[in-house]
C-alpha cells in the first residue's frame, strides 16, 4: 500500500484514470473542488441564516467572534466549500430573504467559470517614450516586428502610437494617425490582418477609426469605453472590445482612494462598461484588470492572486504585466532585466484564470504556456 498526496488540480484527471461510474464521477469532481469568497457587510439576519445552512450542507462560514452578541448591523464574512457544497448552499439561499436571493445569484456565478486556452499578444509601440526602450520602434522595424510575430504565431499584434505609460503626454489623433499611417497601409495592402488580429491600443477615437478601417479587428481603450464615439466605433466595425479598467487616460488619470475596495470598484467599472458595449449590440469583449495604472505594487499583486474573481463575467481575461514597475519594484530590477519576474508573474495569472498575455517577448512566453499546459494535463 502506498499513499500519494496529489494537488487538487490534478484530481479531475485522476479521477478519470481510475474510471469510476460517469455519475458518481461527476459528484466526486464537485467535491474535490474548494472554493472561498469574502462577503463583505453581510446584514446580521442573513449572516446566522448563512452559517445554519453553510453547516447543513457541510460548508463553512467564519464570522468574527462577536458575531454571536449580535450588536452590529452588517459584518464580514468568509465562506469556503467544495463545488459540490456551495451549489447547494445556492439552492438553499434562494428560498431566503435577507438579501440572501441575491447572495444565492452572485455566487452561482462564480461556480462554472469558462476558462479559454492561453494566447499571447504581441506589443509593438510607434512611439519614442514606451517606457520599455526595445519596445519602441519606427516605421521600418514596426514592419519587420509584425513580421516576427507572424512567423511566432502570435494571435493578437497589438499596435499603440500613443504612450499610455504614467505621466505621458496626450497627443492628438492626427499626430498618432501620422505615426500609424504607414504601418496600417502596409498591414492593409499587404493583407496580413488574416493571419492575426490586430489590435489598436489607443484613446483617440479618430485614430481608432483609422486603424479599424485598414484591418485592425480589435479595439483595445485604454479609457475603457467611457467614450460614446468608441462605443459606436466597435459597432460600427463589429470590432472585439478590450476594456481596460483606469481612472481615466494616464494624463487625466487623479490616483483614486487608497481606502476604495479595489476589487469592488472594478467590479462596478465592469459592470457598467459591459452593459455600454451590450447597449450596442457589442458582445465579444476582453476584460483587463488594467495592471499598473495608477495602482500600486500590492494592488497589482492582490489583482493576479484574487484574477479568477473576475471569471464571473464570462469573458477572456486579459493580463499586461510585462517588465512593469511593479515587478521592478519586487526584485529591485530595471526595466530590461524583468524578463524572469514577468514570466513568474504571468504564470501565476494563467493559473488564476488569464488567457491572454500582453507581452514583449513572445518565444519565452511560448515556452512557459507549454509548460502550463504540459502541467495541466498530468494527473
Amino acid at each position: 500500500m502506498f499513499l500519494e498526496r496529489i494537488h487538487p488540480t490534478s484530481f479531475p484527471l485522476a479521477l478519470e484514470r481510475i474510471a469510476p461510474h460517469p455519475a458518481g464521477q461527476k459528484i466526486m469532481a464537485k467535491k474535490a473542488q474548494l472554493l472561498a469568497f469574502k462577503i463583505t457587510a453581510l446584514p446580521l439576519s442573513a449572516t446566522l441564516i448563512l452559517k445554519q445552512e453553510a453547516l447543513r450542507v457541510g460548508a463553512e462560514l467564519a464570522t468574527p467572534k462577536d458575531c454571536i452578541l449580535a450588536r452590529a448591523k452588517t459584518y464580514d464574512c468568509l465562506l469556503v466549500g467544495t463545488l459540490d457544497q456551495l451549489q447547494k448552499l445556492c439552492q438553499k439561499c434562494q428560498t431566503q430573504d435577507f438579501g440572501l436571493k441575491k447572495l444565492a445569484k452572485n455566487l452561482q456565478s462564480h461556480l462554472h467559470p469558462t476558462r479559454p486556452k492561453p494566447t499571447l499578444m504581441g506589443v509593438i509601440n510607434l512611439t519614442p517614450d514606451s517606457f520599455y526602450p526595445h519596445s519602441r520602434h519606427n516605421t521600418k522595424q514596426a514592419l519587420e516586428k509584425i513580421q516576427l510575430y507572424l512567423e511566432q504565431g502570435v494571435e493578437y499584434i497589438d499596435i499603440g502610437a500613443a504612450s499610455s505609460r504614467p505621466f505621458s503626454a496626450r497627443i492628438d489623433s492626427q499626430e498618432e494617425i501620422a505615426r500609424l499611417k504607414e504601418v496600417c497601409l502596409e498591414i492593409k495592402n499587404q493583407k496580413l490582418y488574416p493571419q492575426a488580429k490586430f489590435s489598436i491600443d489607443t484613446y483617440n477615437p479618430q485614430s481608432a477609426a483609422f486603424a479599424l478601417e485598414h484591418g485592425f479587428s480589435v479595439l483595445n481603450d485604454v479609457n475603457g469605453f467611457r467614450d460614446q464615439e468608441m462605443r459606436k466605433l466597435a459597432q460600427t466595425y463589429k470590432a472585439r472590445a478590450i476594456i481596460m479598467h483606469s481612472q481615466g487616460v494616464p494624463m487625466d488619470m487623479a490616483r483614486f482612494d487608497q481606502n476604495t475596495h479595489l476589487i469592488a470598484e472594478i467590479e462596478v467599472f465592469f459592470e457598467t462598461q459591459i452593459a455600454l458595449l451590450l447597449e450596442h449590440g457589442i458582445e465579444d469583449i476582453i476584460l483587463d484588470v488594467g495592471l499598473g495604472f495608477h495602482k500600486n505594487t500590492p494592488e497589482n499583486l492582490a489583482l493576479i492572486q484574487h484574477l479568477e474573481h473576475f471569471l464571473h463575467f464570462g469573458y477572456p481575461l486579459l493580463i499586461g504585466a510585462s517588465r512593469k514597475k511593479c515587478i521592478g519594484e519586487v526584485c529591485g530590477r530595471e526595466v530590461e532585466d524583468r524578463l524572469a519576474g514577468t514570466l513568474a508573474l504571468h504564470l501565476v495569472a494563467l493559473q488564476h484564470g488569464a488567457s491572454i498575455l500582453r507581452v514583449h517577448d513572445i518565444a519565452p512566453h511560448q515556452d512557459m504556456i507549454k509548460i502550463h499546459q504540459a502541467l495541466a494535463q498530468v494527473p
